[in-house]
């Protein structure tokens, strides 16, 4: 899954990521961290505008930070004065600092939920967003609308152009590999993909996975009912969840999707099993 074939134009590559173009002065960041090179392991982008440059994730290392900091400056005209992350997960925040150009970092754009997993160091550049409400921001003729959702974690955000319509997802959407469901509210998750995957022609950038199109969010979807309902099924019979992972296969028709850790998927129905539990 990480080594998908890019779908637009590469214009920076490492052995660790590459940079693909998405429209005028906008670009997904496509992570392949393949033979231990676990340096973004994330995805993200990059979205200029005539004043301002949006960086978005933070990456797992801050030489992933660096990294995309001096592809900005080359791709861009300048390096990122601003940087979004959608949640608290390492591999979204935990390079961030690489970003720090003389040692000043750029205006980081969090919820108050990320903000509290931020180094001291780090709270002092951080623009807190609301978690009720879109928040609107003007990088100069380009405006980028921050989407607080909640799914896979109790705190989410998503980065949204309007025109052209692309919206990148963090990590409530995986494209080709199972979802992670370890901090995840298994019905919040599908009901706000439903309404962020539902918009028709957007070009979406996964948390993890190539670029994605209708199609490859149609599997997706797919995929979330199928594991509700299994885990549903498996609940009213009374087999726990550390069984039913076991032998859990997504069904042929809607496509392959590979674990990225061992026994990662098993906290889907352990997420799923509590939930139902409460009900």
């Amino acid at each position: 899954a990480f080594a998908a074939e890019a779908t637009g134009e590469v214009v920076a590559e490492t052995r660790f990521a590459r940079v693909e173009k998405v429209a005028e002065g906008a670009w997904a960041v496509i992570s392949t961290p393949q033979g231990g090179q676990f340096t973004t392991v994330s995805n993200g982008g990059i979205i200029a505008g005539n004043d301002a440059v949006l960086a978005i994730e933070g990456f797992m290392n801050p030489a992933g930070a660096t990294w995309l900091r001096d592809v900005a400056t080359e791709i861009a005209g300048r390096a990122p004065t601003h940087v979004a992350m959608t949640h608290f997960h390492g591999d979204h925040i935990g390079g961030v600092g690489g970003f720090a150009t003389d040692g000043a970092l750029p205006k980081l754009i969090v919820t108050e939920t990320v903000r509290a997993r931020l180094k001291d160091d780090q709270m002092s550049s951080a623009t807190v967003v609301s978690e009720s409400e879109a928040t609107e921001i003007d990088l100069g003729g380009r405006v980028v609308r921050m989407v607080p959702r909640k799914g896979h974690t109790p705190s989410d955000l998503t980065v949204e152009l309007v025109d052209p319509k692309i919206t990148w997802c963090g990590d409530l959407y995986w494209n080709g590999m199972f979802p992670n469901y370890v901090d995840a509210i298994p019905a919040e998750l599908e009901s706000t993909c439903r309404a962020l995957l539902g918009d028709a022609g957007t070009t979406y950038v996964p948390g993890h996975g190539a670029v994605a199109g209708d199609g490859d969010v149609a599997n997706y979807l797919g995929l979330l009912q199928d594991i509700e309902a299994t885990a549903r099924k498996a609940f009213a019979e009374g087999t726990p969840a550390g069984e039913v992972f076991k032998t859990y296969v997504p069904p042929a028709s809607i496509g392959e999707w590979e674990i990225l850790l061992p026994n990662m998927h098993r906290a889907a129905f352990e997420k799923w099993e509590a939930e139902l539990k409460k009900e």
